[in-house]
């Protein structure tokens, strides 16, 4: 079972692994075009306390909790993948958001 609210046990700031928002962490010096691009960097990769990798992206539409995603890896990007999903959506996602979706851990039968 999943952590309701995972938090990172890897040490990098940035935001919760169970927040979206539309911005993190922006300010005015790093982004005086105001663009409110987050200044934690898309692709982050960190560990939860539910041993899960999360991926910090932006949603390409709206997502439910534990749809299945895929992440373009050059725009960190998310969409949805019912088929082959290698990712999921640890909380619901609004379209433009950014968050961190969580790595579909696969397990293998003896």
């Amino acid at each position: 079972m999943a952590a309701t609210t995972p938090y990172r046990i890897t040490p990098n700031l940035g935001p919760d692994l169970w927040q979206t928002a539309t911005q993190f962490y922006w300010d005015t010096i790093a982004d005086p075009a105001n663009a409110k691009d987050p200044s934690y960097q898309l692709g982050t990769t960190v560990v939860g306390n539910d041993g899960a990798e999360y991926t910090f992206v932006q949603a390409g539409a709206a997502f439910a909790a534990d749809d299945g995603l895929s992440i373009n890896q050059t725009t960190w990007s998310a969409t949805a993948d019912a088929t082959a999903p290698v990712f999921e959506a640890p909380v619901a996602v609004a379209s433009g958001d950014y968050f961190h979706a969580r790595r579909i851990m696969v397990t293998t039968s003896a």
